[in-house]
């Protein structure tokens, strides 16, 4: 448990979660956060962790939540009869008081430091927080609570207006935290400097006290109310939406020792709502309330380069200590004890209860329908989907035209997208309608393969969420977003600069995962590459000089607003456009009529606004990097994010009876080696069939050469691993479950058109996925030396800390630091 929260040493947000809560609740249980071991390792002992297990872990206060197809009675049964009549309820010596403890009342200050490595960013790197305690508040009040800070949290809110006003151009948050003992409704200001925290708290001061007079525009809370409804129109859209419902009623059991959750938050929903749409007493009120809290805090976390050299050194020196304190026979004893747990950690218990045999299992679920028709010469895809509440779109904007040094040019423009006015609509307007209308809008760089043959080429992807009857609106406001904005107005651009470039910054540790990932897969895919081309650290430097010259140099402003102007031209055309939809059937005319009529309108080729270049395509080497099949970067880490990929997408050997083989290779080879011996927080193997490879991976690593000589002997290794032909039936059943993604309906519609585009043949992924059930021990050597070839030829992506890094750099063909 050590090593793994060791991995968040340097989590800026975690450490400023565990400093607010201690300003907030000082000396009190609700200052505690659990994964907070990193700091507190001297104060935990066997005894001590004993003790609290059996005094405060009991079944008799524990929520048990199922969710799902399955004989509920047998799994009750099972549990029954297996653990919890093992362990029967008794009265627990502690009190529940002890958990609902006072809190001290008063306004609380602190400037708190976050551990950072040497050389780490501290310029407009910290993070403030204004912190009011909420634990008075009923279940239903939360609720309120929730709802009010969502409309606080918006752009066009009070909150955020005041902001801009006093120059504070930062990344602002409002919401609830459920995570401590007491819930609290929290301002949070990021990428910030400590200088700017009395500015802050006299922002968050004066917008609540504009709300508490005079409420908030009905513009404002028509978009939230149409925002919400979206929401839980999609909520069974969600993968792993029961995980997510336990999470939310196991939250607010805790809070509340209640279950009633959904009805509770439906009853909080339309109060509130009525309250927002009429006259507003409730949330004046609530402002009222979060002027004049019972408690508050207001805490600064600075990042402290050189702090986290210095607690890992603590650690190990005491460690040092701790060994040598101890006699002879103790450190025996230690060794046999630890022996004995690794010994007992990688027995195989195995349970066999609940599996059915792999012949029973259902035959791979159908793709779902979709028809192709011609609008206005755009290609356009329409999936009906039988009871959906709303409908998802998308479309792909043709980017042949980008060389290399457009890639700076194509993220700002995406950055300043609704940042800017447009001829008709504020930037303010713009933030309430895509609230309203362009619900989970994303943007994203596709390159399709060769398998996609004319759509194999690189183009912008643009999804969004609508109702339908908003579909034209939605689509209007979308191209007037990205058609017209204003790129003259230069202190706007300034003010969104300095907002979000340091968002862009992948030299923080939190992106290490992401990196990993995308190191590996751009070696192997074109798609994959051309995205991180596009997002890679180069942008940010990149707006690192634009902000700068837009300050310094008055004649780069011109030059800005030409080249920018020049990318929203050639963006905005008809060129090889696809669009996509999924609806009710009955819903679909009526977007096809409005799709082929909208985009008819938009020019056939793209239009030239900067003279300095020509518009014609240009050839695709001069955009996409060299592939590189092993690559390292370190950042701000304390530990290692691996990713091994292996492609077998043209591989005419591989099949599908080889999955479960690789999904016991992680269950019996990876995990043992990785997480039980060697440290790291979690490790496997993940399978994607669409993409045609599998990906070996470690996250929260403290090591990096033994892993990667694991991942590399890991086809190999099969052969040595004990497995029973039960066993793999229960592999037989991962594998099968893990081939077919969840997806919601609408979803499952959006991604068969996506397939489509992207050459992806069906008949292929139902052949893999037909012949899973087939696996037998015979296949396994087979598999074996399949799987070994493939991981022999895959790509190996690794982020991390620059000491781990630097000592494995001969495993890499270009190491990066960040």
């Amino acid at each position: 448990m050590l090593g793994e929260d060791w991995a968040h040493l340097t989590d800026l947000e975690e450490n400023a979660d565990s400093h607010t809560a201690r300003t907030l609740y000082p000396d009190s249980l609700a200052s505690r956060l659990p994964g907070r071991a990193h700091f507190h390792y001297s104060e935990i002992s066997r005894e001590r962790t004993l003790h609290i297990l059996k005094e405060y872990y009991q079944y008799s206060n524990c929520l048990i939540l199922l969710y799902g197809k399955m004989d509920f009675e047998a799994v009750l049964s099972f549990l029954h009869q297996e653990h919890l009549s093992h362990y029967p309820a008794r009265q627990s010596p502690v009190s529940p008081a002890f958990f609902q403890e006072p809190v001290l009342p008063g306004f609380r200050s602190s400037e708190e430091k976050s551990p950072a490595y040497l050389e780490s960013r501290t310029d407009e790197a910290s993070v403030i927080d204004f912190a009011l305690d909420l634990s008075a508040a009923s279940g239903l009040e939360l609720f309120f609570w929730d709802q009010f800070a969502q409309l606080l949290d918006n752009s066009a809110s009070p909150l955020h207006q005041e902001a801009r006003a006093q120059g504070l151009n930062h990344v602002i948050q409002v919401y609830v935290d459920t995570l401590l003992i007491h819930p609290v409704l929290k301002f949070r200001l990021l990428n910030g400097d400590a200088g700017v925290k009395e500015a802050f708290f006299s922002v968050i001061r004066s917008s609540l006290q504009e709300v508490s007079v005079h409420g908030l525009s009905r513009e404002l809370c028509l978009a939230s109310v149409r925002e919400s409804r979206m929401t839980d129109s999609l909520t069974r859209e969600g993968v792993h939406l029961g995980c997510h419902a336990a999470e939310e009623i196991g939250r607010y059991w805790s809070l509340t020792g209640k279950t009633d959750y959904f009805p509770l938050y439906e009853q909080a929903f339309r109060e509130f709502s009525a309250d927002a749409l009429g006259e507003q007493s409730l949330i004046r009120s609530m402002a009222s309330e979060a002027l004049s809290p019972a408690a508050s805090a207001l805490t600064v976390t600075v990042p402290s380069p050189g702090l986290a050299e210095k607690l890992e050194q603590e650690k190990k020196d005491f460690l040092s200590r701790q060994k040598a304190s101890m006699s002879p026979r103790e450190t025996d004893a230690l060794l046999l004890r630890s022996r004995e747990f690794a010994l007992w950690n990688e027995r195989e218990l195995t349970n066999q209860d609940f599996l059915i045999h792999p012949g029973e299992l259902p035959a791979p679920a159908a793709a779902p329908a979709f028809f192709q028709a011609d609008l206005s010469g755009i290609e356009g895809y329409f999936s009906p989907v039988p009871g959906a509440l709303c409908a998802g779109f998308q479309l792909y904007f043709d980017l042949g035209f980008l060389a290399k040094e457009d890639l700076p040019f194509l993220a700002l423009y995406q950055l300043l997208l609704t940042e800017l006015d447009t001829p008709s609509c504020s930037s303010e307007k713009q933030k309430l309608l895509e609230q309203e209308f362009l619900h989970d809008c994303t943007f994203d760089e596709v390159f399709p393969e060769e398998e996609a043959e004319t759509h194999s080429h690189p183009a912008l992807s643009v999804f969004w969420y609508g109702f339908p009857e908003d579909f034209e609106k939605s689509l209007s406001f979308l191209l007037e977003i990205m058609g017209r904005a204003d790129y003259t107005d230069t202190r706007s651009i300034i003010r969104a600069l300095e907002k979000y470039t340091p968002d862009y910054d992948l030299s923080q540790g939190e992106n290490a995962a992401s990196l990993s990932y995308a190191l590996a897969e751009s070696a192997l895919r074109k798609d994959a590459r051309f995205r991180a081309a596009a997002n890679n650290q180069d942008i940010y430097l990149f707006f690192q000089d634009t902000l700068r010259r837009l300050k310094e140099d008055p004649a780069f402003k011109e030059e800005l607003a030409l080249r920018l102007s020049e990318t929203a031209a050639r963006i905005l055309t008809r060129s090889r456009m696809v669009f996509l939809a999924a609806a009710r059937e009955e819903q679909l005319p009526s977007i096809q009529s409005a799709a082929g009529r909208i985009l008819g309108l938009l020019p056939s080729i793209p239009g030239c606004a900067h003279s300095g270049n020509g518009c014609g395509p240009v050839q695709k080497g001069e955009l996409l990097p060299s592939p590189i099949i092993r690559a390292a970067v370190s950042l701000d880490a304390s530990s290692q994010e691996i990713r091994l990929i292996g492609d077998f997408s043209k591989r005419k050997d591989f099949k599908g009876r080889y999955l479960p083989f690789l999904t016991a290779l992680s269950d019996k080879y990876l995990k043992p080696a990785l997480r039980y011996r060697g440290g790291a927080y979690d490790c496997g193997i993940d399978v994607s069939l669409p993409n045609g490879y599998f990906s070996l991976w470690c996250t929260a690593d403290p090591g990096l050469e033994e892993t990667v000589r694991l991942f590399q002997a890991a086809g190999t290794a099969l052969k040595e691993i004990t497995l029973t032909q039960e066993e793999l039936n229960g592999y037989i059943l991962s594998a099968f479950s893990q081939a077919q993604p969840l997806s919601g309906p609408l979803n499952a519609g959006m991604r068969a058109m996506r397939r489509q585009i992207a050459g992806i043949r069906s008949e292929y992924l139902r052949e893999l996925l037909d012949d899973i059930p087939s696996a037998s021990l015979e296949d396994l050597e087979q598999a074996s030396d399949v799987i070994q070839d493939i991981i022999d030829r895959g790509s190996l992506g690794a982020a991390g800390s620059r000491s781990a890094i630097d000592r494995a750099a001969g495993l890499f063909e270009t190491v990066t630091h960040l």
